[in-house]
């Protein structure tokens, strides 16, 4: 075999992306483009890994072009449009999938995937349903059964639904209501007890029996059942309020509750499983898997190069590059990740915990917390950060309610802050997209970056855990310093907010100028000429 494909796939395995990128380029250079469709494949699958989308659909248009039926690079397509979050290129491509091989239920799954993130529930039921008929080779009613068995003596007595969940890597759920009590089977892929569906099967089994404190937030194991390498874990079901009052005050209290449970007891039987560790736009939880090592260099500088190559693909905004470019050299330039210790800030952590996992019951009107598949291990605030930011919640309001609320978050340590305003940052980055950033990066991100620096300041200037300077000529040396961040700040913030207005200005002209506006300024005319009469 060529010596640089021998290396390409050793790199491969041992996730050295770059340098596997470096020998499949020099073997295909060799080669003059032509290739095995699996090693088309594997050279896409690196570059998508390393953050190099354009590169990876030009090397599998190469592998379609030798190869137009291929079914395994076209599932490359859809591993790499996934990662983009094009669904609609997704789309397109599983249906080709499903054309061309109408018997394999990945490919149902791959399309009822992509429907869910396109907001089509009822597509997507119906593709996960073909998905586990082909799957299991049994009818759906038989399926049904099957599942009853595991929980019920008399299966006859147990009434049971098929519905679309709304969950990004689930294939659907059963509801089951048998003597008076309802049940909820979560039916997703089953791989290993380290991730996705294992993973969270493992929590119900096992975690919550050995930490009873999760206990009272969280639903109870009822039985489980691997089929085919699909799992069908069914638990007790949490009926939510419709329209609880805010949670906020309850949910900190929650993630303190979780975090409870610290590094070094969790670590011993519960590691944390091995990520990839890229940071994809629109996927809150890759910013929870970069924290989960936030401690070490390689990983901050990992991200931010991740970072940096969504701004240049993505063509975001210059503000955007600024305000990274600031958060980058703030953290790196201080060396601010040899201040975490994994024994002293990490624990626990649900690593999704986000508004959609979270319901006040019916039963005891009590807040409760679902879908376990992510927990993992990191910084204990990270948690409540994704939170905050996965219910869209301004950044002044954190600041006065959690940060500087009594018995909330102002126990933070100051490096523990900072490392708060480092994750909230990074996760409104994700939640706010592209578009958002072009007219919104001032109001809650730059403020949230802002008090960042000045946090870091203060605590580099001994004015955080330690005590501070005695000398009046140091006094003097720190206003200074401080007074020149002001003017730094205050000159950035002037260049974002002439950005944003510019944006804006270009978004009314296009407004202004659209067909649409032009066909109903008579109607508006005549409303606003009645306004006027009234």
């Amino acid at each position: 075999m060529n010596s640089n494909l021998l290396l390409a796939k050793q790199f491969q395995r041992e996730q050295k992306w770059k340098k596997a990128i470096d020998h499949y380029q020099r073997y295909f250079e060799e080669m003059m483009g032509i290739a095995e469709e699996n090693i088309f494949v594997a050279y896409a699958k690196c570059l998508r890994f390393c953050g190099q989308p354009s590169k990876a659909i030009r090397i599998l248009q190469q592998g379609k072009e030798q190869y137009p039926q291929s079914e395994t690079i076209l599932v490359e397509y859809h591993n790499l449009y996934d990662t983009l979050g094009d669904w609609v290129a997704a789309k397109n491509i599983a249906k080709t999938l499903v054309r061309l091989n109408p018997n394999q239920p990945d490919y149902h799954f791959r399309l009822g995937r992509t429907y869910s993130f396109l907001l089509n529930r009822k597509k997507a039921k119906a593709a996960f349903q073909i998905g586990l008929q082909k799957k299991h080779q049994l009818s759906i009613s038989e399926l049904i059964n099957k599942i009853q068995s595991g929980f019920a003596e008399d299966s006859s007595k147990v009434q049971t639904e098929y519905i679309f969940v709304d969950g990004k890597n689930n294939l659907g759920g059963f509801i089951h209501t048998y003597e008076g009590k309802k049940y909820f089977t979560k039916i997703a892929h089953f791989t290993n007890k380290i991730t996705g569906a294992g993973r969270e099967e493992l929590f119900y089994k096992e975690v919550t029996e050995e930490f009873p404190i999760l206990q009272s937030f969280t639903p109870s194991f009822i039985d489980s059942q691997q089929i085919d390498g699909i799992l069908y874990l069914t638990i007790e079901m949490i009926e939510g309020v419709e329209n609880p009052p805010d949670l906020s005050e309850e949910v900190v209290e929650l993630s303190k509750k979780i975090s409870s449970i610290g590094y070094q007891e969790i670590i011993i039987h519960y590691p944390k499983p091995k990520y990839v560790y890229q940071f994809k736009r629109g996927r809150a939880i890759s910013v929870v898997h970069f924290f989960t090592q936030i401690h070490e260099q390689k990983y901050n500088q990992k991200l931010f190069d991740s970072l940096k190559a969504i701004i240049k693909q993505q063509k975001y905004p210059r503000a955007a590059s600024l305000v990274i470019q600031r958060l980058e050299g703030i953290i790196m330039d201080n060396e601010l990740y040899k201040h975490i210790d994994q024994k002293k800030h990490y624990s626990l952590l649900h690593g999704d915990f986000a508004y959609q996992n979270l319901m006040r019951s019916k039963i005891d009107q009590q807040p409760k917390v679902l879908d376990w598949s992510t927990f993992t291990i990191g910084p204990h605030f990270i948690d409540i950060a994704r939170y905050f930011t996965s219910i869209r919640t301004p950044y002044s309001r954190i600041k006065t309610f959690y940060l500087e609320g009594q018995n909330l978050g102002k126990d933070l340590t100051k490096i523990e802050q900072i490392f708060f305003l480092y994750a909230l940052i990074l996760f409104y980055f994700q939640k706010i997209g592209r578009l958002g950033i072009e007219t919104e990066l001032s109001v809650d991100l730059l403020s949230a970056l802002e008090d960042l620096e000045v946090l870091v300041f203060n605590y580099l200037e001994g004015k955080g855990e330690e005590t501070l300077p005695e000398a009046n000529q140091e006094e003097l040396l720190c206003m200074l310093k401080k007074k020149e961040l002001k003017i730094k700040q205050l000159e950035q913030r002037l260049i974002i907010v002439e950005e944003e207005s510019k944006y804006l200005h270009k978004r009314l002209q296009n407004v202004l100028n659209s067909k649409s506006w032009k066909l109903t300024t008579p109607l508006r005319l005549f409303t606003e000429g009645l306004a006027k009469k009234d």
